[in-house]
């Protein structure tokens, strides 16, 4: 168990270098290494964990932690091994950003900064899209899926509905697909 929570760290460490967008932006790679390389979980079981780190409230990176409990199995050595996960994913990258940070508002002047943000901006909407594309292929394309995952990102982008508010419609709709 102990080499499994290392290898769980060392991918978490791999992952927190490549989070440009936080969390969200490295689901794609992290789905591909829990799921298809590593086979520490299915597909369905990646989806469900999502949907947990998403609906509780904290930060997107809780996916990170769900993903090292799962992968040792559970019980309490999952906790550590979550809480150990969680730690190589969250830390490298946050002392990254501190240092680049004062580096970035020490060197480099404010209207060159404006124009890198402009720049990095459509990446972060692209990995953040590419997250919710894989999430729902893992579901399946079954039509109440689909029908779904597109009403509720038009009622998200379209309307000020409490982001609840569409997790509960959403969950409604899955019950009652489920009973049919």
């Amino acid at each position: 168990m102990r080499g499994l929570t290392v290898h769980v760290m060392a991918t978490a460490l791999g992952l927190s270098l490549l989070s440009v967008g936080g969390a969200i932006a490295v689901i794609p790679e992290l789905y591909r290494l829990a799921v298809e390389v590593n086979g520490w979980m299915s597909p369905a079981r990646f989806a469900e964990l999502y949907a947990v780190s998403q609906f509780a409230p904290g930060p997107n990176a809780m996916l990170l932690a769900l993903m090292g409990w799962e992968a040792v199995g559970g019980g309490a050595g999952g906790w550590a091994a979550g809480m150990l996960t969680l730690a190589a994913f969250v830390c490298p990258s946050s002392v990254i950003s501190v240092l680049a940070f004062r580096s970035w508002a020490a060197r480099i002047p404010p209207a060159r900064q404006l124009l890198i943000r402009a720049a990095l901006l459509p990446l972060s909407v692209a990995l953040v899209s590419s997250s919710g594309v894989l999430i729902t292929l893992s579901l399946g394309a079954a039509p109440v899926v689909l029908a779904v995952v597109a009403s509720v990102a038009l009622a998200s982008a379209m309307t000020r509905l409490h982001p609840l508010l569409l997790m509960a419609g959403g969950a409604a709709a899955g019950a009652a697909s489920a009973l049919l």
